[in-house]
């Protein structure tokens, strides 16, 4: 949907957004509810509040059809439910983008899909490494760390560095499962620094299927991240083009996760696998 098509249907919407963003107490009661029915007196506790603050949103909210109640026992109507969804999502998203804004800020999101900014609450647990004046290889050492604690690692890569071929070879040689998708101009480079030792081995490892490598188009990609079986670790591109080596937004919350994941398995769909030859 553009976003003319919104603008299109606001007028619609536009009194139930006022009457769900303009109050506090509704907010809460709405997703104190979306974790299971509630009585009353449980509501008061829970957020609080006196009985008769609580009764006066309640008695909103069922003449707006968003609640519904049965005897003493107050539940989300199907409306609310799947307004509070997407209510719990949002604010899910508004915390991750302010918690991490300095990430967020000033970078280029756009090879990041809209079905998975619509997930990015998804990111909610994670947090900011940065590299700082005083340690400027933070962030590299850090995300070091990260891939010796892994067993299996998938990563989308338009950006070279040397000290990667030591570190992924090391970590080939401890059995680790390793997918890479890198763009062509970043695999060019990878094959004209591997030595011809080192590529017959990592040719018997394709061939075990213990390494797996994808090519993509460099226009398809501009962002670069890692997901393993423990963490996603997710970098991006200044608006100006550089990539920004000094910060990762690092989770191990596995929704963090499935969210990398998914977004490795979009690109993949995107790449063809590279074939190393013995």
């Amino acid at each position: 949907m553009t976003l003319n098509n919104v603008l299109d249907i606001y007028d619609d919407v536009k009194d139930d957004l006022k009457f769900l963003s303009m109050s506090v107490v509704r907010t809460k009661i709405m997703l104190s509810l979306n974790e299971g029915d509630c009585k009353l007196n449980d509501l008061k506790k829970g957020l609080d509040l006196d009985s008769s603050a609580i009764k006066h949103v309640l008695n909103d909210l069922e003449e707006r059809n968003f609640v519904f109640k049965n005897g003493d026992v107050y539940s989300l109507s199907e409306k609310g439910i799947i307004i509070c969804t997407k209510l719990a999502e949002l604010i899910k998203t508004l915390s991750v983008v302010k918690k991490n804004e300095k990430f967020w800020l000033k970078h280029d999101i756009t090879s990041i899909p809209p079905e998975f900014l619509l997930r990015l609450g998804e990111l909610e647990r994670s947090c900011l490494v940065e590299s700082e004046l005083t340690d400027i290889l933070k962030t590299f050492e850090n995300f070091k760390e990260l891939l010796h604690k892994s067993e299996v690692i998938k990563g989308v890569s338009p950006i070279f560095k040397p000290e990667f071929i030591e570190e992924f070879k090391t970590l080939l040689e401890n059995d680790v499962y390793v997918e890479l998708i890198l763009t062509n101009k970043i695999m060019s480079k990878t094959m004209r620094s591997i030595d011809a030792g080192t590529l017959i081995k990592l040719g018997k490892l394709f061939l075990q299927n213990k390494l797996k490598i994808w090519k993509i188009k460099e226009e398809e990609v501009n962002v670069a991240f890692t997901v393993t079986d423990t963490t996603l670790s997710l970098g991006l591109f200044s608006t100006k083009g550089e990539y920004d080596l000094s910060r990762d937004l690092v989770s191990d919350d596995p929704k963090a996760i499935k969210w990398g994941n998914d977004l490795f398995d979009y690109y993949k769909g995107k790449a063809e696998l590279f074939k190393i030859g013995l």
